[in-house]
């Protein structure tokens, strides 16, 4: 009875044994497998044996095992405190202001003459004035 028990024993270690290495074997539809892209190699020319993400310094790829592939491009963002995200803000607005200014100085001016008609005095003696206006004209 005893012998008969450890040969059971035997029996099912080797099977759940045989189980962990199919479960190795057999690929789970669900497993996504990422790896980081080295900058000399291309995703269309790597072989895969699970959907595999790749990853680098720009840009994702997910690969699927029949060679189908899914790109994005990524921009990595780095944490930031308060206090930089408001030095950041009121950068942004004095350049905002200066490009303002710049702009203004920037804009052409010209001066306006202003000429009246021809005014007849008593004599008949025909008199031409022009005069000059200080008021500027933005163009």
């Amino acid at each position: 009875m005893n012998f008969n028990f450890e040969r059971l024993n035997r029996q099912k270690e080797e099977i759940e044994a045989l189980l962990k290495s199919y479960q190795g074997v057999i690929p789970n539809k669900d497993l996504i497998e990422w790896r980081i892209l080295n900058e000399n190699e291309e995703v269309d020319n790597l072989y895969v044996q699970n959907k595999t993400l790749f990853i680098s310094d720009n840009i994702m790829v997910l690969k699927g095992v029949d060679g189908r592939t899914e790109k994005w491009e990524i921009k990595k963002i780095y944490p930031i405190d308060k206090k930089d995200q408001k030095i950041n803000e009121l950068e942004e607005e004095l350049r905002k202001l200066k490009e303002m200014i710049n702009n203004e100085y920037s804009k052409p001016t010209s001066t306006v003459r202003k000429s009246n008609k021809s005014n007849a005095d008593a004599n008949g003696n025909v008199e031409s004035k022009s005069e000059t206006s200080g008021e500027c004209i933005s163009e």
